[in-house]
């Protein structure tokens, strides 16, 4: 196994990967640790475990462990590079298309019947993802549903949220395992936390620096594009649509960079093609800058991680077991699971105009919940249904 080796078999996952984060993670458990060899199962199920620590894609992140464990920091990069390399330069055509072409009949019939199976998509995701994350632990519900009643009635920040989930849910789980072992609760150390603080300031001067050329090309600042998807790959938990939601307030809601419509069209993108749903981050940078805002955004989204990632490769054993970081953990899932519940509540304003588009929306629930179609074929659907509709009526 050569780093050439890893960079083709993650750009191959990278072409073929659908159907979300578990569906890529056990492309790559069936491929690497019964297929290949390359890792066996434990070492499978403890990368696979160490992704649960920190913010950004899990299927992402899978690959960086496998890689940096295996050969080094080099085939890290090149594993990063294979796997979002396919999806970016998809939803980068699509985009290309969508600017030119999306003001003809059949593109807007088309993403009129999309829209409300998207807003399906993330209910779905984010209801199925609470079952499977919570299992029976209430006050994570309690949480949950808190997150999305503040969300809705007071419209606070996602990222807000989040950290206030996890500070309350350090307090939460710290006092219940004091009360119940009646033991020392353990702490990460104020040394890890300033030196993270510290290296998240060194990655946003350096992303500064390193995209400057670009700020000619560009119709908004270098810096408040890296501010923007930086904050939001570098401090959400949870599935890529936590990632989008955040999004979403800032581009759409904040600054006003795409509106409402064009954003849930960018999810669809994410969502038809391979590759993690966070690279709708191509399509918002492409709908603002072009080229050089898609490869800018991209990169920003996907960097905090990959930072991350290394960073804890180096002290991983010292933290993944660490009492208050899972408490903080349950929190912030929590919050960020309710996040997305509030993400299609907004989004489904743009997206349910009419009976037509309550109907399809209706329809994708039920085939969500109580079949086992992909969400792909949905949405494949949901265009035609639209285009349907519209040369009818």
């Amino acid at each position: 196994m050569t780093n050439f080796d890893i960079f083709r078999y993650f750009l191959y996952l990278g072409i073929a990967g659908f159907g979300g984060p578990l569906a890529i993670i056990n492309h790559i458990r069936q491929d690497l640790v019964y297929k290949k060899k390359w890792m066996t199962l434990e070492e499978f199920r403890d990368f696979f475990g160490y992704s649960q620590i920190a913010p950004g894609p899990l299927a992402f992140q899978v690959a960086l462990y496998f890689a940096y464990f295996k050969k080094g920091f080099a085939a890290a990069v090149l594993a990063a590079i294979g796997l979002v390399l396919p999806s970016f330069l998809i939803v980068l055509l699509f985009s290309v298309f969508y600017k030119e072409y999306r003001d003809i009949n059949y593109i807007v019939w088309g993403l009129y019947g999309i829209s409300p199976v998207i807003i399906s998509i993330i209910f779905h995701s984010g209801f199925n993802l609470s079952r499977s994350v919570f299992s029976r632990d209430k006050f994570q519900y309690i949480l949950f549903f808190a997150a999305i009643a503040v969300s809705i009635l007071y419209r606070i920040h996602i990222l807000f949220l989040i950290f206030g989930a996890a500070i309350i849910a350090v307090i939460y789980y710290t006092s219940v395992e004091r009360k119940n072992k009646g033991g020392e609760i353990k702490s990460l150390s104020v040394l890890s936390f300033a030196y993270i603080s510290k290296l998240f300031s060194g990655i946003i001067l350096y992303g500064r620096n390193l995209f400057l050329g670009f700020a000619e090309q560009l119709n908004v600042t270098v810096f408040e594009m890296l501010t923007v998807f930086m904050k939001a790959g570098a401090l959400t938990y949870g599935s890529g649509f936590v990632i989008i939601g955040v999004l979403r307030q800032d581009v759409v809601e904040n600054l006003h960079w795409l509106t409402a419509k064009e954003f849930l069209d960018g999810i669809a993108f994410g969502q038809i093609t391979p590759g993690p749903v966070v690279i709708t981050s191509t399509f918002i940078g492409y709908m603002v800058s072009g080229i050089p805002g898609s490869v800018l955004c991209t990169i920003s989204i996907f960097l905090p991680t990959f930072i991350i990632v290394m960073f804890l490769t180096q002290v991983i054993g010292k933290v993944k077991d660490n009492s208050v970081l899972k408490a903080a953990i349950k929190g912030a899932n929590a919050a960020a699971i309710g996040a997305i519940i509030t993400t299609a509540y907004f989004l489904s304003k743009d997206a349910l105009v009419d009976y037509v588009t309550f109907g399809m929306f209706a329809a994708g629930m039920l085939v969500l919940f109580f079949t086992k179609i992909k969400p792909y074929y949905l949405i494949a659907s949901g265009a035609a249904i639209g285009i349907l509709v519209r040369l009818i009526f």
